[in-house]
């Protein structure tokens, strides 16, 4: 476990939850991510959207971001699990003005609709599904490393979606960062919030420190769809601790 106080003085309780019982909210200890962002034709990114209240960030004239991020959870209260989440930038009624993001700030916290969120347990899919709704199913992700890079693959029944890689970049203190996640169910778009504690962070601009691999899967080619191949934007973080909270608000789809 990081030693930090992170964690301190919040209420962290064992509750039942459909037959298990669970820690809420659910602490992340330790924490390795790397994440690219990708820019995509903004009808095309519109349409994987499950609500028209949903609006995807205009980075710039035609384009929205897309955001594939790859975690190892070394230390949870859920065990030790990888994930890889596919996510879009959103706004929620009220579009964003164009150039979100590059000349303006980012609204804080960000909202993300998480598209997909494959993870390598049981228990983590089933209290992801359950707890927040997410998209979760099991899958192979991988991570390989060197002295400098870091690589995940993603396959699905031993076939491939992708394989993302990055350089491990040099850090530095970052401050609290706050993201709502937004999932749909049942005609609702749900919220949560995700407040990470990062101890140090690298982020790029270069177009050599992370490559996106597309294999021949379903998924992959939904991605193919959007033209996703040299990411705008790399980090890369080799520790953090995170919190996750339940759902705490809903709306109408």
């Amino acid at each position: 476990m990081i030693e930090s106080d992170f964690f301190t003085e919040v209420e962290h309780s064992m509750v039942p939850w459909l037959g298990y019982h669970l820690h809420v909210p659910v602490f992340y200890f330790d924490t390795r991510y790397m994440s690219a962002t990708f820019l995509s034709p903004i009808d095309k990114v519109r349409s994987m959207l499950p609500s028209k209240r949903l609006h995807p960030f205009g980075v710039m004239p035609g384009r929205a971001a897309v955001t594939i991020s790859a975690y190892q959870y070394r230390e949870s209260d859920l065990g030790p699990y990888n994930e890889v989440s596919i996510g879009i930038p959103v706004s929620l009624d009220k579009p964003t003005r164009l150039f979100t993001g590059s000349l303006r700030k980012v609204p804080s916290p960000v909202m993300i609709y998480v598209y997909s969120l494959p993870v390598t347990t049981e228990i983590a899919r089933k209290v992801g599904v359950d707890f927040v709704g997410y998209p979760k199913y099991i899958a192979q992700i991988e991570f390989k490393e060197d002295e400098d890079w870091l690589s995940c693959t993603l396959a699905l029944e031993g076939e491939l979606i992708f394989t993302l890689k990055g350089r491990k970049l040099a850090g530095r203190p970052v401050s609290r960062t706050r993201i709502n996640p937004l999932t749909g169910r049942k005609g609702y778009i749900l919220r949560s919030e995700v407040v990470t504690c990062e101890r140090e962070e690298g982020s790029s601009r270069r177009k050599g420190d992370a490559l996106l691999t597309l294999g021949d899967h379903p998924l992959a080619e939904q991605l193919k769809m959007l033209g996703l191949q040299t990411p705008s934007r790399y980090s890369y973080c080799p520790r953090s601790q995170s919190i996750l909270t339940p759902v705490f608000e809903s709306f109408a789809a």
